[in-house]
């Protein structure tokens, strides 16, 4: 087990530190949830090459000036970055490079979701933060892992996902391949590196020894696909794209409701889940049909079935479907847009959406981690850029006020 944390309510990473050079998505989300465990996460930022999620435009707005400033943290930055601290330092200069080594030796974990060949190129590859720290832990989160022909290949998350297999079974059947369009292969990454970091840090706590882990984006999203693996694995076939459908449920779809784009998902698993549907719908007289008179014969007329359970949802809301067909014992939810999360009753009541006041960019409203327990850290807005550079350089590793001005001006800290 982690020890030395074993206060009452206290986080139960609190004294871990983890040094973070993340960016964009998988690192920083990985390295926001560290800190809602507990741990102080010290991300390292540098004026040459920005977090593209420091000053991504996610909407226009004409009557709205957009701001490039680093300063003025944007939406997806908001999120990925909450309860981290930044600091900058140029890791091409040598003295850069010194000063990261003197942070490695009083740290527990580094975090990585930059290119392979990024670390070796600084002098700051597995092996040599071992020999700066030995029980170090590495933890990598390259898009296709730290080894094979393809490890330095770049790439974003529609790319790793379409590698992992991901996108090759999304679609509708005889189309083809469809993105995601939430591109999962980052936060499934993330959360492999979350607990690849607590297996670690039990590892270490028995051997005193650290380790590097490499996880692969691509291989993360490959684990999403079993029965599309299985498939070919056991039987030779590659499964083909079946769009809402399941290869047992039937019913099994997403159906209009009333209002502007409004819908319901249902998925009926079972004969005595298909009555309970029945009665709710009052039992048209369609649902005595022979086609529709037991699961394999549903599922074999779906198309025709879909259509038919749409005339019955078109009528009514999908707050009024769910609640029909899940107090009768049929699993439905009603497919919410961002602005009925936000304000849905069940979900303000579990708090999953957090008001923040950044000290430039005001008032954020941001997702907190999908867990919750008493062990759960403050959540604390996003850093604005180099906010932290004092703590880290002057409190941390004791250099003078005088000494960073004159790193400053030859650009070791920005």
């Amino acid at each position: 087990m982690i020890e030395g944390n074993r206060g009452k309510d206290l986080p139960f990473l609190k004294g871990i530190r983890v040094i973070a050079l993340t960016w964009v998505w998988a690192g920083p989300w990985m390295g926001a949830v560290l800190a809602d465990m507990g741990a102080e996460v010290i991300k390292i930022e540098t004026n040459q090459r920005l977090d593209h999620q420091r000053i991504t435009r996610i909407l226009e707005d004409p009557g709205k000036e957009f701001s490039q400033k680093p300063d003025i943290n944007h939406g997806l930055f908001n999120i990925t970055n909450r309860g981290v601290k930044s600091c900058t330092l140029n890791l091409k200069q040598p003295e850069g490079v010194e000063i990261f080594k003197k942070l490695v030796k009083i740290s527990d974990i580094v975090i990585t979701n930059l290119s392979p060949r990024v670390m070796p190129g600084w002098g700051l590859d597995y092996t040599r933060l071992k020999e700066i720290k030995p029980d170090i832990i590495l933890v990598s989160l390259p898009a296709f892992g730290s080894t094979g022909p393809d490890k330095d290949y770049v790439s974003y998350a529609s790319t790793i996902e379409a590698a992992g297999g991901l996108s090759a079974s999304f679609g509708y059947p005889g189309e083809e391949p469809v993105l995601s369009g939430t591109y999962p292969g980052d936060p499934i990454g993330s959360m492999y590196g979350v607990f690849s970091v607590l297996a670690a840090l039990n590892y270490r706590s028995i051997t005193g020894r650290g380790q590097h882990v490499d996880v692969a984006q691509s291989e993360s999203v490959a684990s999403l696909i079993p029965e599309v693996t299985m498939e070919y694995v056991i039987n030779g076939r590659i499964r083909p794209r079946m769009g809402n459908r399941d290869e047992i449920m039937a019913p099994h779809a997403c159906y209009p409701c009333k209002g502007e784009d409004k819908w319901v998902a249902i998925a009926v698993s079972n004969d005595v889940e298909w009555r309970a549907l029945c009665n709710v719908m009052n039992n048209p007289e369609w649902t005595k049909d022979e086609k529709f008179s037991d699961q394999f014969s549903r599922w074999q007329n779906q198309d025709e079935l879909n259509k038919l359970i749409a005339t019955w949802t078109k009528d009514c809301t999908h707050y009024e479907v769910m609640h029909k067909l899940q107090k009768a014992g049929v699993a439905a939810g009603a497919s919410l847009n961002i602005e009925e999360a936000i304000n849905d009753p069940h979900i303000k009541e579990r708090g999953v959406f957090i008001e923040q006041t950044h000290p430039v960019a005001g008032k954020t409203i941001v997702y907190r981690s999908p867990w919750t327990s008493a062990l759960t850290a403050s959540h604390d807005p996003a850093p604005c850029l180099g906010e932290h550079n004092d703590y880290v350089f002057n409190k941390l590793l004791g250099i003078s006020e005088k000494e960073i001005d004159q790193l400053i001006d030859k650009k070791v800290i920005y």
